[in-house]
């Protein structure tokens, strides 16, 4: 998985700030070995159009490369918050995450996402409570992104009542485990790192976590297997996991997570539905 870095800043980014950190959103062109007829269309205009529309940026990241002539089109991630956001179920805000490429790695995406206050995490909501977006690489890029985010707030009450419905959604220690172990084979696949104990993804970092529903459940496993720092049982050294350093994967598995918490609600079965086709290059 590629590394990556990234700002956050709950009071805004302002463009000086992005740019010293996400260069691939200021691109002005797309990458050389890209296809001519590949469509480009500049992040920071849509960075502008979202501003306008009442948008402001709280977090930018993207992919590291050794490739001196790629470091302006490698993939970005954008977190977009409302200046007026709502605090939904009492526990998050709503945000739009916008991902994007010069180079052919990505689409020009858009998801649903919420900002935990109590912990910072970044959840993205599920394609399967609420849909995702693909743009195209067109001159109207910037209006369609405006319109998709607006619409994205339009739906937050629904997003609210399924935070409600998690907070209030009882989750047994077996289940419990069975989604920890899930969230270990999204993140890692079928090769863990050695000594993980998929059930250590269930440390609680803080008492406010500590009721066993759904929700909590689901922000205390999202924020271990995001952020790291789970202890490794090793009989050479200690160690840790470590934080998740791919923009791509960041979203992948937050959705996925989500989606998987989605369905233990609505049918009680512990699995998570196959959405890498969002993730694809195009």
């Amino acid at each position: 998985m590629s590394a990556h870095q990234t700002i956050r800043s709950d009071n805004g980014l302002s463009m000086d700030q992005i740019r010293a950190v996400v260069p691939s959103a200021f691109a002005t062109k797309a990458w050389d070995k890209v296809s001519p007829r590949y469509g480009f269309v500049p992040t920071s205009d849509i960075i502008e159009g979202l501003q306008n529309t009442g948008f402001q940026v709280v977090q930018a990241g993207q992919s590291m490369t050794r490739m001196p002539d790629r470091v302006e089109a490698v993939r970005h991630v954008l977190r977009f918050r409302p200046q007026h956001a709502p605090v939904l179920a009492g526990q998050a805000l709503p945000e739009v995450v916008l991902m994007n490429s010069h180079d052919g790695s990505s689409g020009f995406k858009m998801f649903a996402g919420l900002f935990r206050m109590v912990c910072a995490n970044g959840l993205i909501v599920s394609t399967s409570t609420l849909q995702a977006v693909t743009i195209h690489h067109r001159s109207n890029a910037v209006e369609v992104a405006q319109q998709k985010s607006l619409e994205f707030l339009g739906n937050v009450e629904y997003i609210g009542d399924s935070i409600g419905r998690f907070i209030n959604c009882p989750i047994q220690e077996n289940d419990a485990y069975k989604l920890a172990a899930l969230a270990a084979r999204v993140r890692w696949g079928n090769e863990p790192p050695a000594g993980l104990n998929s059930r250590d993804l269930l440390t609680v970092r803080r008492y406010v976590d500590s009721y066993q529903n759904l929700w909590n459940v689901l922000n205390v496993i999202q924020e271990n297997v995001i952020k790291g720092g789970v202890n490794l049982t090793r009989e050479t050294r200690r160690s840790t996991t470590r934080v998740l350093r791919s923009v791509a994967d960041d979203v992948r598995v937050n959705m996925q997570l989500w989606g998987a918490a989605e369905r233990f609600y609505n049918e009680g079965i512990i699995d998570v539905p196959v959405e890498n086709e969002l993730m694809q290059e195009n």
